[in-house]
């Protein structure tokens, strides 16, 4: 993890272990591949189970900015459970206030797409998924009725607190 920037004094060599620090690890960091994380996926009144599915989640830290990225692909056992959906971000870096991220939901085929607008809680970091042709949210049976290969996708930055 980087370290907080300083400014020198006047007067004060810039020597080899400040550059280091200051300079060299930042970029380091910056170009650093992203962190992967194990999402968790529930639901408002029962959770879904993964089963044959795959569930993936990285993230890539720049200071209190925070890029995310979850994708979910929905297996043959996979169980929607019941409600609305929620997926948890990553351990320690909990939104500062309330925030969104941007996705889509796609079936198999391709032939059904939606835009969806997450909903990112101040302090939890946990978030609620609404799709936006104007359905309550994402869940078991909204925007589709999952089946083998559809997808979620969610993406984007937000500020940690």
């Amino acid at each position: 993890m980087a370290v907080t920037p300083v400014s020198p004094t006047a007067g004060q060599l810039i020597d080899k272990a400040f550059w280091d620090a200051q300079v060299y690890q930042q970029f380091v960091d910056l170009y650093s591949s992203w962190t992967s994380y194990t999402v968790t996926w529930t639901g408002a009144t029962t959770n879904p189970t993964l089963g044959n599915g795959t569930l993936d989640g990285a993230y890539k830290a720049i200071g209190k900015t925070i890029a995310v990225r979850i994708r979910l692909v929905y297996g043959s056992t996979s169980s929607a459970g019941s409600g609305l959906w929620a997926f948890s971000l990553p351990v320690g870096f909990a939104p500062a206030a309330v925030q969104s991220l941007a996705g889509f939901v796609s079936n198999q085929a391709g032939s059904a797409r939606y835009a969806l607008g997450a909903y990112l809680t101040a302090g939890s970091g946990v978030f609620r998924i609404a799709a936006i042709d104007g359905t309550s949210g994402v869940s078991n049976n909204s925007p589709i009725v999952w089946a083998n290969g559809d997808q979620l996708v969610l993406t984007g930055t937000y500020e940690a607190s």
